[in-house]
C-alpha cells in the first residue's frame, strides 16, 4: 500500500460509491486496483470531471477503477500523480516505482499481449530518449571539436610567430654571446695589464716623491737628472709627471719629457694614449703630441668605440689631422660593429671630424654585419640614427643594404617600431626597403585595439607607395579588430576612406553595422550611421545599422531621436527612418514641448509626414501647455505640415488652458491661432479669456494685445478689453494716453477712446517740481 492509504478518509473498497472488487480477479489485478482506488480518492476527482478534462471516456475510467481493465500506457497513472502533486500530495520516487510495478504485473496477468506491447513501447521510448541524448551529446562534441580545432589553429599561428621570433632572438643571442665572450677575453687581458700597472704605480709614487724633493731643494737639478729613474714608456707615469711639471712651471723639462714620451711611450692602451695626449697639449708640447699621435695611429688598438672616438677627437684637437685620418681608417676597418649604438656614435664622430672616407668604410661594414634583430625601442631608434648617419656620410648604397636587412629581418610585432622605420626609410628615399618592410608588417604585425597606431601604420604604408600592402593590413584590421568602441571604428573608417581603401572599409562597416550595440548609446549609433552613410560603397551597411536601430534603439531622448532620424534619412535608409518615426510617434514622451517641436520639424525634413500626423495628434491632446512660446512654435510647424486637425485641437486646448497673465505670450499665441481660418474659434476663446484676465498695466503690451484681438476677428473681445483699458489702465503720462486713444480710434472704438479722454481730463496732473 502507498502512504496515501493512511490519509484517505475511508477504505477504497467502501468509499466514493466504488463497487466491491470481483474476487475472481487475479491477485496482481486486485493489488493494482486497490492502490489505484486509493490514489483516486486522494486526488478527490469525480469520474465525470476527469473524463471532461482528459482524453478518456467514463466507461473506460470505471473499468480501470473496478479492475475490469488495466491501462496499458503510463499516462493515466502519471496524470493522477500529477494531480496529487498539484494539491500538495506529491508521492516519493519509491511509491511511483511501486505503483508502476503493480500496473505492469496486473497488465501481464490480465492482458499478456498488451503487456508485451507495453514492454516494447517502453523500450522504444527509452531508446528514443537515449538516441536524443546521444545526438545532443554528439552535437556538443562536434562544437567542442570545432572549438578545439579553432584554438589549435590559433595556437599554431601563435607558435609559428613565436618560433620565428625565437629563432631570430636565438641567433641574435648567440651572436651577442660570441661578442661578449670576446670582450671578456679582452677585459681579462686588460685586467692583467691593470694589475701590472698597479704594481708599477707604487714605483711611480716613489719617483714622484723623489722629484718633489728635488723641486723643493735650493737648486733645480738638470733635466736629465730629473728624468733619471722614471719609466718613460709608461703613459700613466709620464702623464702624472707632465702635470706636475706644468704646475711647477718647468717648461724646459716638460719639453724634454714630451720628446722622450713621443718616441718611447707605450701606445697599446687607447685610454692611456688619450690621457697622455691631453697632458702634452696642456704642457704646450703640441709638436711632440703630433709625433705621438702618428705612432698611436698605427699601433693603438681600435677595439673600444668610446676610446676610439676620444682618441680621434684628441688627435684633431692636437692638429694631427693625418694621424687622425690614418687612425680613423683603421677603426673603420677593424672596430667591432656588433653594437648599433656604438657604430652610430663612431660614424657620427667621423662625420663631425670631416673624416668622410673612413665613415663610408665603416658604413660598408655596418651595412652587412651590424645585427638588426632586436626589437627594443632603443635599438629601433639606433637603427634609424644609423641609416641617417649613413646618408649624411654619402653612403647611400650602404644605407640601402642596411635598410633591406632591416626590412627583411627586424621583428614587426611592435607597430610603433615599424612606423618609425617606415618614416625613416621614406625620409631617406629608401623606397624599396620600405615596401619590403610594409609587406611583412601587412601580414605579420599583430592587429590590436590601438587604433591610432593602426591608422598611422596604414598612412605610412600609403606614403611608401605600398598600396597592396596597406590593403592587406586594412583587410586584417577590418576582420579582426573589435567593433565595440564606436569611436575607434569611425576613426578607422575615415582613415580607410581617406586612403582610398574602400573594400576593407566596407568590410569593417558591415561588421560594425551588424554587431555594434544599438540599445544603449544612441549618440554613438548616430555617429556610426553618419560615418557609414558618408560613402556610397557602405550604403548596405548603413541600411543594416539603421534597420537594427529603427527597431531596438530606445526612444526616450527626443534630442537623440531627432539626430538619429535625420542621420537615417541622410544615409539613404528611408524605410528605416519611417519605421523609427512610427515608434517615435507612438511612444516618445511629450513632457518636453520644445522637444516635441524639434521632432515634428525633423519629421517634416525627412518626409515622414504620416508619422508626423500621428505625433501631432498626440501632442494636440497630451502635451503640457505651460510653455506658451513652445505651443506657438508647435502650431506653426503643424500648419507648415498642413496638419490642420491636430493644429485646431492644440489651438483649442491652448486657448482654454494656456496662462494669460503674460500679455506678450498671449499676443504671440493669439497671432498664431488667428493666422488660419480653421482656428478662428480658438482665437475667440483665447481673446475672451485675455480680455478679462490679462493685466493692462503696460501701455505697449496693451496696445499690441488690442490690435491682435482685432486682427484675429475677436471684435467683441477687443471691445471688452478696450472698456477695461478706458477705465483701468494708468494714464498719468499724456503721451501714453495719446497712444492708447490713437489705437482705439484706429480700430473704430471711439466710445472707449472718449471715455479714456474724459478720464484723463478729470484726473489731476502730478504736482510740478518747480
Amino acid at each position: 500500500m502507498t502512504e496515501l492509504a493512511t490519509s484517505s478518509p475511508a477504505s477504497p473498497r467502501a468509499s466514493a460509491g466504488f463497487k466491491p472488487l470481483d474476487p475472481k480477479l487475479s491477485p496482481e489485478v486486485l493489488a493494482w486496483a486497490n492502490e489505484l482506488r486509493t490514489i483516486w480518492l486522494a486526488a478527490d476527482m469525480s469520474v465525470s470531471r476527469f473524463a471532461s478534462r482528459h482524453p478518456i471516456d467514463k466507461g473506460t475510467l470505471s473499468r480501470y477503477l473496478n479492475g475490469k481493465r488495466v491501462p496499458r500506457d503510463q499516462w493515466f497513472l502519471n496524470t493522477l500523480l500529477a494531480i496529487l502533486a498539484g494539491r500538495g500530495k506529491e508521492v516519493s520516487q519509491e511509491v511511483r516505482e511501486h505503483l508502476t510495478r503493480l500496473q505492469l504485473e496486473a497488465l501481464q496477468a490480465a492482458h499478456p499481449g498488451e503487456y508485451r506491447v507495453r514492454l516494447a513501447s517502453d523500450e522504444l521510448e527509452i531508446a528514443a530518449i537515449r538516441r536524443d541524448e546521444a545526438e545532443g551529446y554528439a552535437r556538443s562534441l562536434e562544437e567542442q571539436i570545432a572549438d578545439r580545432i579553432r584554438q589549435v589553429g590559433e595556437l599554431t599561428d601563435m607558435h609559428d610567430r613565436l618560433r620565428a621570433a625565437w629563432d631570430a632572438d636565438r641567433a641574435a643571442s648567440y651572436a651577442e654571446k660570441e661578442r661578449l665572450g670576446h670582450e671578456i677575453g679582452v677585459l681579462r687581458r686588460r685586467l692583467a695589464h691593470a694589475r701590472e700597472r698597479a704594481i708599477a704605480a707604487e714605483q711611480r709614487c716613489r719617483d714622484l716623491e723623489r722629484l718633489l724633493d728635488q723641486l723643493e731643494g735650493p737648486a733645480l737639478p738638470a733635466s736629465a737628472e730629473i728624468l733619471k729613474g722614471i719609466d718613460l714608456t709608461d703613459p700613466i707615469a709620464v702623464t702624472g709627471l707632465l702635470d706636475a711639471m706644468v704646475r711647477a712651471a718647468m717648461r724646459e723639462q716638460a719639453v724634454l719629457l714630451a720628446e722622450h714620451v713621443a718616441a718611447d711611450a707605450f701606445v697599446r692602451d687607447t685610454a692611456d694614449v688619450v690621457s697622455l695626449l691631453e697632458a702634452m697639449l696642456k704642457a704646450r708640447t703640441r709638436e711632440q703630441a703630433v709625433i705621438l699621435a702618428a705612432r698611436a695611429a698605427v699601433e693603438t688598438p681600435v677595439f673600444y668605440t668610446a676610446d676610439v672616438i676620444r682618441l680621434l677627437e684628441t688627435m684633431r684637437n692636437a692638429g694631427a689631422d693625418e694621424p687622425a685620418a690614418t687612425f680613423a681608417g683603421r677603426a673603420a676597418a677593424n672596430t667591432p660593429v656588433r653594437s648599433v649604438i656604438e657604430v652610430v656614435r663612431l660614424l657620427e664622430a667621423m662625420l663631425s671630424l670631416g673624416l668622410a672616407e673612413p665613415a663610408v668604410t665603416l658604413a660598408t661594414r655596418a651595412a652587412t654585419h651590424t645585427p638588426v634583430h632586436s626589437s627594443t625601442v632603443r635599438h629601433t631608434a639606433s637603427m634609424v640614427r644609423l641609416l641617417e648617419a649613413m646618408r649624411k656620410a654619402g653612403a647611400t648604397p650602404q644605407a640601402e643594404t642596411l635598410a633591406s636587412r632591416i626590412a627583411n629581418d627586424i621583428p614587426v610585432s611592435d607597430v610603433a617600431d615599424v612606423i618609425r622605420l617606415l618614416h625613416a626609410m621614406l625620409s631617406l628615399e629608401l623606397a624599396e626597403p620600405a615596401v619590403t618592410l610594409a609587406s611583412r608588417a601587412a601580414t605579420h604585425t599583430q592587429v590590436n585595439d590601438d587604433v591610432a597606431s593602426m591608422v598611422r601604420l596604414l598612412e605610412a604604408m600609403r606614403k611608401a607607395g605600398a598600396t597592396p600592402q596597406a590593403e592587406t593590413l586594412a583587410s586584417r584590421i577590418a576582420n579582426d579588430i573589435p567593433v565595440s568602441d564606436v569611436a575607434d571604428v569611425i576613426r578607422l573608417l575615415h582613415a580607410m576612406l581617406s586612403l582610398e581603401l574602400a573594400e576593407p572599409a566596407v568590410t569593417l562597416a558591415s561588421r560594425a553595422a551588424t554587431h555594434t550595440q544599438v540599445n544603449d548609446d544612441v549618440a554613438s549609433v548616430v555617429r556610426l550611421l553618419e560615418a557609414v552613410g558618408s560613402s556610397p560603397e557602405m550604403q548596405q551597411s548603413a541600411v543594416t545599422l539603421a534597420s537594427r536601430a529603427a527597431t531596438h534603439t530606445p526612444v526616450h531622448s527626443i534630442t537623440s531621436m531627432v539626430r538619429l532620424l535625420e542621420a537615417m534619412w541622410q544615409a539613404g535608409a528611408r524605410q528605416q527612418a519611417q519605421t523609427l518615426a512610427s515608434r517615435i510617434a507612438t511612444s516618445v514622451s511629450l513632457r518636453d514641448i520644445g522637444g516635441a517641436f524639434h521632432l515634428l520639424e525633423a519629421m517634416r525634413k525627412t518626409g515622414t509626414t504620416p508619422q508626423a500626423e500621428t505625433l501631432a495628434s498626440r501632442i494636440a491632446t497630451d502635451a503640457e501647455l505651460d510653455d506658451v512660446a513652445g505651443a506657438v512654435r508647435l502650431l506653426a510647424e503643424m500648419l507648415r505640415l498642413e496638419l490642420y486637425k491636430p493644429a485646431v485641437m492644440l489651438a483649442s486646448r491652448a486657448a482654454t488652458h494656456a496662462p494669460v497673465r503674460n500679455a506678450a505670450s498671449v499676443i504671440r499665441l493669439l497671432e498664431a491661432v488667428g493666422s488660419a481660418p480653421e482656428m478662428q474659434k480658438a482665437a475667440v476663446t483665447l481673446a475672451n479669456r485675455a480680455a478679462t484676465h490679462t493685466p493692462v498695466h503696460s501701455i505697449t503690451s496693451t496696445v499690441r494685445l488690442l490690435e491682435a484681438m482685432w486682427q484675429a476677428g475677436a471684435r467683441q473681445q477687443a471691445q471688452t478689453l478696450a472698456s477695461r483699458i478706458a477705465t483701468d489702465t494708468p494714464v498719468s503720462d499724456v503721451a501714453d494716453g495719446g497712444v492708447l486713444i490713437g489705437a482705439m480710434l484706429s480700430i473704430g472704438m471711439r466710445v472707449h477712446a472718449d471715455t479714456l479722454t474724459e478720464r484723463m481730463n478729470t484726473t489731476p496732473s502730478p504736482p510740478s517740481l518747480r
